[in-house]
This record gives structure tokens, sequence and C-alpha cells, in this order.
């Protein structure tokens, strides 16, 4: 699952390229400075490896990547400052990379608050500027490097966040397409197997929808898209995921959940299109099929599960909520 997440989520790409590269950097000075016999300096480098080790394990298997990437850049500026301390003029020198790093790992405003603060406190605090002229001479290159990755960070995000609502979004609804569903499944699916969270699908389809189109044409056809996803998503949970997965079939993702819980839920989202999307002939309704996540079990199999249990549903009458009972 992380090797797949690898290819297709940048913001843990550069996480764990971010990781990857300054272990390799930082490890060969730890030795080299345990057999120089600087044994406060390279403690302080194998503790930055650690943690930076430590903070890449945890997104690998799953944690906050946000949140994990935060506590590593402020980890590191404040290692940064003791390594001034300890180690010298060397250390200093790793600041500009750092300073990089930041803006690639977190939010701009966030890496640049982190660097206005680990700037004016070397340039403040510092024991290694011998003279005023050095100390400006580091807070005006420095703020370059930062200004500079602040401006590329921020286009950098702005292209980033609408290229992939392009890549994942249903141009119509809103809603996220297949390519985004198969990501958001296995993710579903990785997390309930290393955690024991429970998740359910909730697979939904308008009732003779080319009905609709033959009497009002595809233009009103595609209004009629448009209010059912809205009445979705204003009827679920902020963390729940709301996917288009064909011309009329939709699906919910819904994790922590029980199957009382997604059953009601599922029955609510059936009345309310019943009786707010009825303002047309023929009258609009929904056919949904529910099914929990089993242990062991693929993406394939769930959607299968899911997909039965809705075309039950459309067997027995449509307009009703049928549950996979296996």
């Amino acid at each position: 699952m992380s090797r797949q997440r690898l290819r297709t989520d940048f913001e843990f790409a550069v996480v764990t390229l971010f990781a990857a590269v300054a272990v390799l950097g930082i490890t060969p000075f730890a030795f080299y400075r345990l057999a120089q016999g600087q044994p406060l300096a390279a403690a302080l480098d194998f503790a930055l490896v650690l943690v930076i080790c430590a903070g890449a394990v945890h997104v690998w298997r799953g944690g906050n990547l946000r949140r994990t990437a935060l506590v590593l850049v402020a980890f590191l500026a404040a290692g940064a400052a003791v390594a001034v301390h300890v180690i010298g003029v060397p250390a200093l020198l790793w600041v500009y990379p750092l300073l990089l790093g930041n803006f690639l790992m977190v939010e701009p405003r966030r890496a640049l608050l982190v660097t206005l603060v680990l700037v004016g406190y070397l340039v403040l605090l510092s024991p290694v500027f011998t003279a005023q002229l050095q100390a400006i001479v580091f807070a005006m290159t420095s703020a370059v490097t930062a200004l500079f990755a602040y401006i590329f960070a921020q286009r950098a995000e702005r292209q980033r966040r609408r290229l992939e609502t392009l890549a994942d979004h249903d141009d119509l609804t809103g809603a996220f397409n297949r390519r985004a569903l198969t990501r958001e499944l296995d993710a579903a699916i990785d997390h309930a197997g290393r955690d024991g969270w429970i998740a359910g699908l909730v697979l939904m389809d308008l009732d003779h929808f080319k009905r609709v189109n033959d009497a009002h044409g595809h233009e009103e056809g595609d209004r009629v898209l448009v209010r059912f996803a809205d009445l979705v998503r204003a009827s679920v949970r902020p963390g729940d995921r709301f996917f288009r997965t064909g011309g009329e079939e939709f699906l919910l993702l819904v994790p922590h959940t029980t199957c009382d819980e997604l059953t009601a839920l599922a029955e609510r989202l059936r009345q309310a299109v019943a009786g707010e999307l009825d303002v047309i002939e023929p009258r609009v309704t929904v056919s949904i099929g529910v099914a929990m996540l089993h242990p062991g079990e693929s993406a394939r199999q769930w959607l299968s599960r899911a997909d039965e249990a809705m075309y039950r549903a459309k067997r027995l009458g449509r307009d009703r909520v049928e549950l996979d009972a296996r």
C-alpha cells in the first residue's frame, strides 16, 4: 500500500524522500564525529537520525502525515539550533537545506514561521558569529533562501491542489471519481488491517434514470444528478467519502461506523431522495446496497458485495435499502 502511495501521494513522497536524504546525509557525520572523539556532537546527530526514522516509519504505517511533518520540521529546527552551539560553523551550513526542506514538508506559512524563529534565534543568540557583519550576511542569505522557497512552495501548492481536484473529482457533481476511489478503498483496508477499525460502503443507484433523460433531456438529468450529490453531501459526516462511480451510480465510504449506523444512514438518504427529488416526473428514487468491510477481503470483494446488495434492492422493487448479510 505505501509503495503505491509513493507514486500517488505527493506529500507522502516528499516526507519519505526528505527523511531518506536527511538520514543518508547526517549518518556519516555522526560516525565521523564519534571516531574523532566528539561524543556530544555524535549523540546529537544520532538523535536527529532516530527522530527522522521514527517519523518516517510512523507515516509509512499510516500515521497522520501533516502532523508528523510539522513535528519533524520543529524538531529539526531545534536540533539545528543546538547543533550550531555544539559544533559551530559547520552546523550552520546545514541550515540552508533545512530551510528548503521546511517549505517542502509543511504548509508555507508554518514553514515561514519556523524559519523566522530559527534564523532569529541564530542571529541574536548564536555564539558562532564573531562580527556583526557575519550575522547580517547570514540573516540576508537565509532570508533570500526562505523567500525563494516560500514563493515556490505557494505556487506549487496551488498548482498541486488544482491538479488533484481535476484528477480526483467528477466535473459535474464534484464527487470523487473512480481514480480516487481506488486509493481511498486501499487506504481504508490498510487501516482496518493495521488498527482494527471498521468501515462500510453505501452504493446508490438512481432508479430508472434513463426515463428522466428521455422525458426532460440530458441537461435536466444533469441538474438532478447535481441536486442528488448536494443532498448526499448535506446528509453525511465530514470524514465520509463520496464518489461518483458511474452515470447515475454513487458510493459512500463511511469509516468508523457500525452496521446499524450504516443502514440507518442509507435509509435516511433513501427517504431524503424520495422526499426532495420528486419535483419532476418520472419520480426520482434510489436503490441502495450496504456492505461492511470483512477482515482480510480485497477492495474488489468489498465492492462486489455492496453491488450485489444494491442489485437485490433493484430486483425487490427499487426505492429500498438492502444490507449484504454475508
